[in-house]
């Protein structure tokens, strides 16, 4: 600096000697007139300015902003206008540069707007040693750009203060958009004798979203983004193939570079519409020879907490089921205007899918020239992303098998959103598949490969908002003549529970027995036939899967006594009457998560009845003393023989509440090789003495099992936390899996539970 100080030294000085003759032209004289309050100042430091340096201080006065001749310092423009000869003369190429490209983008002391907080000085200071050595402009300023914004540590970021920042204003907070960075490499390569100055867009045809970086002149103008540098060096930027599409002539969409002379044009500035910084119309430069970016582009970015994040994203064609990564979404430090981008056919409807971590979402578009898709993972659903999902879940649950394969694969690639829940499952309500299940219903019966029942059944109440409840109710008789068993039957429907409606609306159903034999309510098969006649209901009668309830009298109750503990999970409760627990089918143990009731008199001696419920009752009290749980009741009546009071039951089981079908704690004891699954947990190959106890806390799993091979584990959020690793421990051998909800899961767990609560979107294996 000890030479610059010399020429200021001499420049200021000569302020006080005597004044010289006026050397400079009518342009810089009109130009004071704009400032008459300054003039004198201005005036001495013309007369005071070296024969050196006056051709760069009329260049500058005559085209000076009129905020600047008011506001200036005659001084801050003299240090500014000497460090740039000074720099002109160490470096290299700075003898050999045009006198108009050295005035025009070497001298000035701005690029546009941005507060006169020089840095000059400092940059000259600390990277004109760097520089020296290499031999053209164009090498220094690909080397200010690798160092500059890394020594300063001035990051790209939309959350700068403003955009037309000061270089110093931009290291002061450590961040700077497009322009503010184009404005401290500009007064970097300055600093040391490269001639540089801003270019910019107003709006990117076809797209839009503006942008702002550097052309440096290298034996004629290049450009380079600010705080981009490319490996191949200058010319070479994301927006390439953008800037070929510049439309010369057109306010909107040329290309302009900043001139400090007066040019009749102006560079384009969005953020300051009202002030005039002059420019020139160079899209030629970018347009002539370059090859514009397809017309079909997709771009994608990806927001998450107000920030755009690093995501990874995929495209899905519902029409092919054809999956295509396209690779990851710009963060933070990218421009604002930078997008992952591919092509993609014009007029084609695809689904965007994104995945960050454990958050996920799809946004679906049709690519419309270039198509910009802007994706907030704080907002995985949306309107426009339920109705994509619609058809395609109508054709996974269709008739059509090619429809349904192309359906299962967008779905095996499609993230999980809470809302599919219900999508799917409106969609399985309406399948086609359901047709033999709805003429079932309309014949009023049930029917399984070997068997059938007939129903009646009526509403009672009023509708509740969440859907009816459904009472099925099974008669006595049993070892009887056809025509006594359907007179129980009917008369279980017409008389014998009495309507409660102020208990609240529900479907109260009297299932007939599908045979006359003495089990026909409680053999192995009795299971997968009342699951079957839920379904029906569930599906077509508007019925609530979380408020179904069960109850029998007699050869019914005996039937309570084995269907509620088979298929626990498909109750709110279930009441035995005038019955029994049937040894080898009632497994005590499955009751932990049911309100399970009992209502017997003491009188009731036939087949041992009140004698085994009695120790029924102490077996469940047993089990709630080791497990927790249980919480049905038994009642033996005194005085009472084979005719109990229960007729208001129905009102009773309603009041209880609803079903929980993701409890924490299960207890699984199999009677049977038919019934495969209990709650979350399916067994693939159940045996009559298989049994699982299962406990779930802070996302381990721990299982204890016997005669079984593998298990499969249903996992949902009501369970365990999906976004974490979840550890299985069986028998002491731990496995840990790491989660991942999909709809095409979900799907095939409708088709086999039938029931929205119980479908799962994980499902592991546990060996």
């Amino acid at each position: 600096m000890l030479t610059l100080l010399t020429c200021l030294s001499l420049f200021m000085t000569s302020i006080g000697e005597e004044p010289q003759s006026r050397w400079w032209d009518a342009r810089v004289e009109t130009s004071l007139d704009r400032a008459p309050s300054r003039r004198a100042e201005w005036v001495q430091l013309l007369e005071s300015c070296p024969k050196d340096q006056r051709n760069g201080l009329a260049y500058l006065l005559g085209d000076l902003p009129k905020r600047d001749l008011e506001t200036m310092s005659p001084k801050a423009l003299a240090e500014n206008i000497a460090l740039a000869y000074l720099a002109r003369s160490e470096v290299p190429w700075g003898a050999g540069l045009p006198e108009d490209v050295f005035l025009d983008a070497v001298l000035p002391y701005s690029s546009v707007t941005e507060p006169r907080q020089p840095m000059r000085g400092e940059f000259h200071d600390r990277y004109l040693a760097m520089i020296r050595s290499l031999k053209t402009p164009g090498e220094a300023a690909q080397a200010l750009n690798r160092a500059l914004f890394r020594d300063y540590k001035v990051v790209y970021n939309t959350k700068r203060r403003r955009p037309d920042q000061s270089s110093r204003e931009s290291i002061e907070q450590g961040r700077a958009t497009c322009t503010g960075l184009s404005i401290m490499l500009v007064e970097a390569c300055r600093a040391v004798g490269v001639p540089a100055r801003l270019a910019g867009i107003a709006s990117w045809p076809g797209r839009g979203g503006n942008h702002t970086w550097v052309e440096v002149w290298n034996g004629g103008w290049h450009f380079v983004g600010a705080a981009e540098p490319d490996e191949q060096g200058l010319d070479h930027a994301w927006f390439v193939g953008d800037a070929a599409k510049a439309v010369k002539g057109s306010k909107r969409n040329a290309i302009y570079a900043v001139t400090y002379r007066s040019t009749g044009d102006f560079f384009p500035m969005d953020w300051s519409e009202s002030d005039r910084i002059h420019g020139e119309d160079v899209s030629d430069r970018y347009t002539q020879g370059a090859k514009p970016s397809p017309s079909g582009r997709l771009m994608v970015e990806v927001r998450r907490g107000g920030n755009r994040v690093e995501a990874e994203v995929a495209a899905l064609d519902p029409s092919t089921g054809t999956f295509r990564p396209l690779g990851t979404s710009f963060g933070p430090s990218a421009d604002i205007n930078r997008h992952l981008t591919c092509e993609a056919p014009p007029k084609r409807s695809l689904l965007v899918v994104v995945r960050d971590g454990n958050a996920s979402a799809i946004r679906p578009v049709t690519i419309n020239g270039d198509t910009v898709v802007r994706v907030d993972l704080d907002r995985p659903s949306t309107r426009e992303s339920r109705a994509a999902m619609e058809p395609i879940l109508t054709d996974r649950f269709s008739g059509d098998e090619a429809h349904r394969e192309t359906a299962r694969k967008l779905l095996s690639e499609l993230p999980w959103d809470e809302s599919i829940r219900e999508l799917a499952w409106t969609a399985y309500k309406g399948s086609p598949i359901h047709e033999p299940l709805r003429r079932e219903m309309e014949a009023k019966k049930v029917s399984t490969k070997d068997r059938t029942s007939p129903y009646l059944w009526r509403h009672v109440g009023k509708k509740p908002k969440d859907g009816w409840a459904l009472v099925i109710a099974m008669h006595g008789g049993g070892g009887a003549p056809q025509e006594v068993n359907d007179q129980q039957w009917h008369g279980m429907f017409e008389h014998y529970y009495k309507d409660h409606p102020e208990a609240g609306g529900y479907v109260y159903l009297a299932l007939r027995a599908p045979n006359n034999e003495w089990n026909g309510f409680y053999d192995d098969a009795i299971g997968p036939m009342v699951e079957r006649l839920i379904r029906q209901f569930v599906i077509f009668g508007a019925v609530n899967p979380d408020m179904v309830y069960a109850l029998g009298a007699s050869h019914g109750g005996y039937g309570a006594f084995v269907i509620g503990p088979k298929i626990p999970d498909r109750f709110a409760a279930v009441h035995a009457s005038a019955a029994a627990p049937t040894d080898g089918e009632t497994k005590s143990e499955n009751l932990r998560d049911l309100l399970f009731t009992v209502m017997i008199g003491d009188r009731d001696t036939a087949y041992g009845r009140a004698d085994r419920c009695l120790a029924f009752f102490k077996t469940i009290a047993d089990l709630r003393a080791r497990y927790g749980g249980y919480p049905g009741d038994v009642k033996i009546l005194p005085g009472i023989g084979h005719h109990v009071p229960d007729h208001d039951m129905v009102a009773q089981m309603l009041k209880e509440g609803v079903r929980h079908p993701w409890p924490d704690h299960l207890v699984w004891a199999m009677s049977d090789e038919v019934i495969q699954d209990f709650y979350w947990i399916e067994a693939p190959h159940p045996k009559s003495n298989g049994r699982v106890e299962a406990m779930v806390h802070d996302n381990t799993i721990t299982i204890k099992s016997e005669n079984l091979d593998e298990i499969k584990l249903r996992l949902d959020a009501k369970l365990v936390d999906l976004s974490r690793p979840v550890v299985v421990d069986r028998d002491g051998h731990r496995q840990t899996f790491t989660p991942k909800p999909g709809p095409e899961t979900y799907c095939e767990e409708l088709e086999l539970r039938g029931d929205p609560r119980l479908a799962a979107p994980v499902r592991i294996l546990s060996q």
